[in-house]
């Protein structure tokens, strides 16, 4: 499953949009991300978006605060100047910030309509009912366009996600187990008994660890069912320049019927949906119905 070439074939329908909005409506979507600290995976990520925010011709700006300045309420300043900003169509608190902060006060503080990540009660009420709601998080939603456009089994079947951030695993294991989807998912964290005997239970296998298991990897062959989906969520470095994710590649492969590269699966699918959401985000600001696509 290569999130680099379906977002490459995804690409020019978001462009289309894109143009659509400038050309028609004299609007540029425009994104404002938070970026606190020097975590090398979110910042990675923000590069990334970066660049394919300049690719489609949106503006994108990063407001960046050192761990030891970030507090609540110095974030919660930062969030109601960009709500107030007309200029700023979308919002991206970019996770992780410091235990110490507030993120949930964080979270209900970005205004409902420029919530990109949907992480606000406004937002989390859509996906949690089962619908769409404004807007379906990033990493969720790259994740269900990877299982449309690959024709993966989905209703019905036993998933297994692997994480509760608010961001990836919470919303993922909401999202696959209601209407939208229909699957029948067995939730498991850090304190889960005998993981891997339900790993090898799931039709489709989604790990959104991304953090250090005391192995090179946290999903290995012998625990992932013959013909199953693994989609990789997991992002991590391991030296300069190098990234791994949760899954052992090149032995699941051998084993799957589905697998994401990682790098290259998940990664370029969120930053598409993100942008997805961005140019959804301003449609709504227009009083337009969210953007269609072929996937």
């Amino acid at each position: 499953m290569d999130g680099r070439a379906l977002s490459a074939h995804l690409m020019p329908e978001l462009r289309a949009h894109v143009d659509q909005l400038k050309s028609e409506f004299g609007c540029t979507p425009s994104l404002a991300a938070i970026l606190v600290g020097d975590d090398p995976a979110s910042r990675q990520y923000v590069k990334n978006k970066q660049r394919v925010a300049g690719e489609l011709g949106c503006d994108s700006r990063t407001v960046r605060m050192p761990s030891a300045d970030a507090t609540t309420d110095a974030l919660l300043s930062v969030i109601e100047e960009l709500n107030a900003d007309a200029r700023v169509n979308a919002i991206l608190l970019q996770l992780p910030i410091p235990d110490w902060v507030d993120r949930f006060r964080l979270f209900d503080a970005i205004a409902p309509e420029k919530d990109l990540d949907a992480v606000g009660a406004a937002s989390v009420g859509g996906f949690y009912r089962g619908q769409w709601g404004r807007f379906i998080p990033c990493t969720p939603r790259g994740v269900l366009t990877l299982l449309d456009y690959y024709k993966v089994p989905v209703e019905g079947a036993r998933a297994v996600v692997i994480g509760r951030s608010d961001i990836a695993g919470k919303p993922i294991a909401l999202i696959l187990g209601g209407r939208l989807r229909n699957t029948t998912v067995t939730w498991c964290h850090r304190h889960t008994r005998d993981l891997a005997a339900i790993c090898r239970e799931a039709d489709i296998l989604i790990p959104c660890v991304g953090a250090d298991v005391g192995r090179p990897y946290l999903i290995t062959a012998d625990i992932v069912k013959p013909g199953a989906c693994v989609i990789d969520v997991g992002f991590r470095r391991v030296g300069p320049g190098r990234f791994i994710g949760d899954v052992d590649f090149e032995a699941v492969k051998e084993v799957a019927g589905w697998i994401t590269l990682n790098p290259g699966g998940t990664g370029p699918m969120t930053v598409l949906a993100l942008m997805q959401n961005l140019i959804d985000a301003t449609r709504y600001q227009l009083g337009l119905q969210r953007a269609a696509y072929s996937v």
